[in-house]
């Protein structure tokens, strides 16, 4: 249940346009609206805001998304990346490790330019999501570190680590890497736009 769970829609539109008394409050409400099935333009307003643009390309995509052969695509696609995932988490996060540097840069460029575009522009939306899925994927690496008392590498390819170990922490990133890149991405993206919001309003009121 989430935390405006019992709230009405209505109070959930009136809280949004009232803007959350933090951060995190605002994201919760955000998250509420869309599991309720409100539906965000590409600058992320919903239908009831007055800054709200109806995007044509969007509700051609929502009406080939309702389609059984789109369906059948993505659950193909989410079967398959799962069970790569399962028997290829070691490669998917050696190559995060070994090429550290360049997610680091690159997280920080796609940071940069969807900052700039005040997160409007789904592209880049889009790009600073991977950067977080990397980003996220060597943070895996560390965390395995932590727990096992060990670097990643060292414990995955040791002779003393079971196949079972390792399927364990398929397991754990399969869902790992489903949720904590989307969060970060939907956190920084808030504040963001609420940091747009503020300066918005700051200019009207001078």
């Amino acid at each position: 249940m989430g935390k405006y769970s019992h709230k009405s829609d209505n109070d959930l539109e009136i809280m949004r346009l009232k803007g959350g008394d933090s951060i995190n409050d605002s994201l919760d409400i955000e998250i509420e609206l869309e599991n309720r099935g409100y539906e965000q333009d590409e600058n992320g307003y919903f239908a009831f805001e007055p800054e709200h643009k109806p995007n044509i390309h969007n509700a051609d995509f929502a009406d080939d998304e309702g389609s059984s052969d789109w369906f059948l695509f993505k659950l193909i696609l989410g079967a398959a990346f799962v069970i790569f995932c399962l028997f290829g988490t070691s490669v998917i996060v050696g190559y995060a490790i070994n090429y550290s540097i360049y997610i680091y840069i690159g997280f920080i460029i796609t940071f940069v330019f969807m900052y700039l575009a005040k997160a409007s522009i789904p592209t880049l939306n889009f790009l600073f999501y991977l950067g977080c899925f990397s980003l996220m994927t060597r943070f895996y690496a560390d965390l395995v570190g932590y727990w096992e008392g060990t670097d990643y590498l060292t414990f995955i390819y040791r002779d003393s680590t079971h196949f079972i170990d390792s399927l364990k922490y398929a397991v754990i990133y399969i869902f790992y890497i489903a949720i904590v890149p989307y969060l970060l991405f939907k956190s920084i993206k808030m504040i963001t736009l609420a940091t747009k919001h503020k300066k918005e309003k700051s200019n009207l009121e001078t």
